[in-house]
């Protein structure tokens, strides 16, 4: 639910929105949306109207979905490819969707430094077709769990904005160079006033 606000808002200049209409692009109860909504509006991100509710700081909601977000949890497969990083992203199957540092590239069309990972949302087993298992110790393709959501927001083989931000702030290391230029671009600026509500979420307060 917070992927499809964030999208609204960032990809499609939406900042009022219905708990209806969420309710319906989720495939969520009412219910369910309801008290996001509400969790929404006690942390200061949203104001509730009549007839839904508008955001009011959706950098909040981005770094709170980064922050609880587990993106370990959604590798589905993991392996080594020797090949460059453009081969490996031109050899995926058909209906990948590409987050992280590919992600970013495909959206932006350059990156602010090199990458040598590839993270996607694919069938896993289409992808250990084209790239078998091997057993060593540093990998540097991933596949994540994808979702009917997910695919219906993904546009050009690419994910959402919002995703793309999220995985990104997971991987940390060298995706903080990347991190910090999707923060200019989305007019975040420094993210030091939130690192107390970071830890807090990640702590699971």
């Amino acid at each position: 639910m917070l992927r499809q606000i964030l999208y609204a808002v960032y990809e499609r200049s939406e900042s009022f929105m219905s708990q209806k209409a969420l309710a319906r692009a989720c495939e969520l109860s009412l219910g369910m949306v309801n008290l996001v909504v509400a969790k929404l509006e006690r942390i200061g991100t949203v104001e509730k109207k009549p007839l839904g509710f508008r955001v009011t700081d959706p950098k909040k909601i981005l770094l709170y979905w980064a922050a609880k977000r587990d993106l370990t949890k959604d590798v589905v497969y993991e392996t080594h490819s020797h090949l460059s990083t453009p081969e490996i992203e031109a050899q995926m199957p058909s209906g990948t969707i590409f987050t992280g540092y590919s992600g970013y590239r495909l959206k932006f069309g350059a990156t602010p430094t090199d990458y040598d990972e590839v993270y996607v949302y694919a069938d896993p087993q289409e992808v250990k077709r084209r790239f078998p298992a091997r057993e060593v110790y540093k990998k540097n393709l991933f596949v994540l769990s994808s979702d009917p959501h997910l695919e219906r927001l993904s546009e050009g083989g690419t994910a959402p904005l919002a995703q793309i931000y999220a995985d990104l702030w997971q991987l940390g290391g060298a995706s903080n160079r990347f991190v910090d230029d999707l923060n200019s671009k989305l007019e975040l600026g420094q993210i030091g006033a939130f690192e107390a509500m970071i830890k807090r979420v990640q702590k699971g307060v």
